[in-house]
């Protein structure tokens, strides 16, 4: 008797192992997982409780109960786990502990007949509740299997005190092993089922074409995107016929195919073989494609699987990374290694047909003062708005590019080895005169002008398009000095010229650190009393190989780079440190007037510098002026506006320095708190009474005056330029008559006091 009841045990098991198997083929389907391990634990439970009834171990009985509570808790959570609310092991170990304790205590502690009974109706209930929910997912047969599971409970009752005991009737036996197979099958099917939909929901909304052929080339399966690209209602329209790759050249996808297939045939594919061509749907648009071979057998068969990814979004991103590369954001011209590449193949065009190409470097003249004064988002515009215009004189076989800031090249290529220098100089002429352009913006006037350099090549030895371009910037710098709003051809001598500009640059940048600069001061005398009232800090270098270099070489120099930023600092710093030690040692010092440059002044973090230098020094903000330049104003935003007064109300005295030079908006100084106007050079030098200068003098002291505002005159040299600027009210006067700029040492024994006249 006790081999026949071990029978239930065993059909449990092995319908707990099938479970498992079908789980471990698809590991994400959690409910064939917890029905195999709630069959293993009703297999453990019904073979332990027989032990329990026929030897009366409790050992085995309470591993019977638990492994009936595991049961059910198994059995409920494969069903929430289709439900898409799987429980974790922690819940079902919980779950599976309160219910073996609900057996123990109403089995063991109370009546064995009510444990017998409470276990037939958990079970009932929970092959119930299960049953009804696979109904209403059309999961018929599965529902009805688990419904007859649950209604066989029902006999068990009329046999109560027998359930679980070797003693049960065959009839019961019979029914519950006839149960438990069907049960078994039908949940197998339905778990495998539930693989193959998620495999076909996976295959379904793949976003690629899936086709799966034999080597007939028939198709074993495909997805939706395939059958829409093959004009088909469905994958399964498509099932055991031959449908080609869809790509544009035919007959070289079927060669592909081919040789595709004899390598399968020869072995299966070890490595995806991957091809890039061009798809065209049945209906819609071609695209670029990458096709993806791999194979596999399928019972025995050989099947070439092949996934086409399309690469229109791919290419567009590789078309936009090359655009970018290659094309300057501002202006949608080439940039500049497009051009030197482009340019490399149309120099070895050019000595191969025995042509020539000139490049034409071109520099905007006065762009700097646009980009300082109006910013930079103005600046742009005007970028934008000269490379249209260049674009305009652009003839076929031209190449135009943006190299830098407000530098473009225009290369000319094809010309005449004899005759071409004249089409180029007409093709320069032209540019400039197209260029050329007189701005106005704000009340002031902005000239716009081009400087040319031009490098030729001739078509004889292969040129470096990177020599090229060096050359034509050599020359535009040359064109440059010759007084803008030319061109200049290159010539070997200006290699020179260049050389000793880049070894000055050099040793500039190196003149602090080697402690080479000074500062020398310029007496500024009160014109009424005579008194020295201000001195000019003035930056000069002596360089040990170079001697004495003159700030008309070094100060340009500096100012087209980022040493002026630097050189500024070093000025500002030093000058407040021998200031500081004049008025420790003298006990008073006039006051220090120190040149700000407009990109120093605008450099975030200026105003925290420059307390922070008089604090250090024990300075008051009166005992310094700061010397700035009409280009400071002109078009500069609040930020800049906002310094101005928060220096002037400080006591900060602010100088504007040569006036009359620069815009000469004279709203600017109405519009920004200032002290002083410093009168240019070129007004007075040529000063004589009742001259022009004489008049455009009287006229600007007047109208400083009116403005509440200090005039200073520079570059007084003749004691007549002197008389006249006394006569007209000026306040104070600077030049080489009243004293050169000289060591703090020897300025301290200059005279405070002018004699009179």
């Amino acid at each position: 008797m006790i081999a026949i009841y071990l029978i239930s045990a065993v059909t449990l098991a092995v319908l707990g192992i099938a479970f498992l198997i079908c789980w471990n083929a698809a590991r994400m389907n959690q409910a064939a997982l917890l029905w195999g391990v709630a069959h293993l634990a009703l297999a453990g439970a019904s073979y332990l409780g027989y032990r329990f009834q026929l030897e009366g171990l409790p050992l085995a009985g309470l591993l019977s109960t638990v492994l009936t509570a595991l049961f059910l808790v198994c059995l409920h959570g494969a069903t929430e786990a289709m439900r898409a609310r799987p429980l974790g092991l922690r819940t079902l170990g919980l779950r599976t502990l309160g219910v073996a304790l609900l057996i123990a205590v109403v089995g063991f502690a109370g009546d064995q007949m009510a444990g017998r009974l409470l276990v037939m109706v958990l079970m009932q209930l929970t092959y119930g509740a299960t049953a009804l929910f696979l109904w209403r997912m059309q999961e018929r047969l599965a529902g009805a299997a688990l419904a007859f599971k649950a209604l066989s409970y029902l006999l068990y009752l009329a046999e109560l005190q027998a359930v679980g005991t070797p003693f049960q009737s065959l009839h019961l036996l019979w029914v519950g092993w006839l149960s438990n197979l069907l049960l078994g099958l039908v949940l197998i099917d339905l778990a495998i089922r539930l693989a193959q939909q998620r495999l076909n929901n996976v295959l379904k909304y793949l976003p690629d074409p899936l086709v799966a052929r034999n080597l007939q080339g028939q198709v074993v399966f495909c997805n939706e995107r395939f059958a829409q690209l093959a004009g088909a209602a469905s994958p399964a329209a498509l099932v055991g016929q031959k449908v080609p790759l869809l790509a544009r050249e035919e007959m070289e996808a079927d060669a592909v195919m081919h040789k595709i297939t004899a390598m399968v045939q020869a072995a299966n594919l070890d490595e995806t073989i991957r091809l890039e061509r061009q798809i065209e749907p049945v209906q819609g648009a071609s695209f670029p494609a990458e096709l993806l071979f791999s194979s596999y057998t399928n019972l025995g068969a050989p099947v070439v699987l092949c996934q086409i990814r399309d690469l229109s979004e791919h290419k567009r991103a590789e078309q936009e990374r090359l655009r970018q590369a290659n094309t300057d954001p501002l202006t949608g011209l080439a940039n500049r290694a497009f051009l030197l590449q482009q340019l490399d193949a149309v120099l070895w065009v050019a000595q191969r047909q025995g042509t020539g190409c000139a490049v034409l470097l071109l520099d905007l003249d006065h762009f700097k003062k646009i980009n300082d004064s109006l910013g930079h988002a103005r600046g742009d515009e005007v970028l934008r708005h000269m490379a249209a215009l260049l674009q305009g004189q652009v003839q076929e076989g031209d190449l135009l590019a943006r190299v830098s800031g407000d530098e473009f090249v225009l290369v000319l290529t094809a010309l005449a080895p004899h005759s071409g220098i004249l089409q180029v100089e007409a093709r320069a002429q032209a540019l400039l005169a197209r260029l050329r352009q007189h701005m106005t913006e704000e009340g002031g006037e902005y000239p716009l002008d081009a400087s040319i350099g031009i490098a030729l090549s001739h078509g004889g030895a292969l040129d470096q398009g990177a020599t090229l371009l060096q050359q034509a910037e050599v020359a535009m710098y040359e064109a440059k000095g010759r007084g803008r709003g030319s061109w200049c051809f290159f010539d070997s001598t200006m290699d020179t010229r260049l050389a000793e500009s880049l070894r000055l640059e050099a040793a500039l940048r190196l003149a602090i650190a080697h402690h080479e600069l000074q500062l020398h001061y310029q007496p500024i005398y009160a014109a009424a009393s005579g008194q020295l009232a201000k001195v000019e800090a003035l930056v000069r270098w002596h360089n040990p190989q170079l001697g004495w270099v003159s700030p008309a070489r070094f100060i340009p120099l500096a100012e087209e780079s980022a040493l002026i930023l630097d050189i500024g600092q070093w000025v500002l710093d030093e000058a407040l440190r021998q200031l500081a030690q004049w008025r420790t040692e003298s006990g008073s010092a006039p006051v220090m007037s120190i040149n700000v440059s407009a990109r120093q002044f605008a450099q975030p973090g200026f105003e925290e510098r420059l307390w922070s230098g008089l604090q250090r020094h024990g300075l008051p903000p009166a005992s310094i002026e700061l010397e700035l330049t009409e280009t400071l104003l002109v078009g500069q935003d609040d930020g800049v506006g906002g310094l101005l007064q928060r220096l002037h109300t400080a006591g900060v005295g602010l100088s504007l320095d040569d006036f009359g030079t620069g815009y000469s908006s004279l709203s600017y100084l109405a519009h920004f708190r200032l002290h002083t106007v410093k009168i240019d050079r070129s007004f007075v030098m040529n000063l004589q009474e009742g001259s022009r200068n004489h008049s455009l003098v009287r006229a600007i002291i007047a109208m400083a005056h009116s403005l509440h505002l200090k005039v200073v005159a520079e570059g007084v040299e003749s004691a007549q330029q002197r008389a006249i600027l006394q006569a007209e009210g000026c306040d104070f006067l600077q030049g080489y008559l009243l004293g050169r700029p000289m060591p703090l040492q020897e300025l301290r024994r200059h005279p405070a006091q002018l004699a009179s006249e």
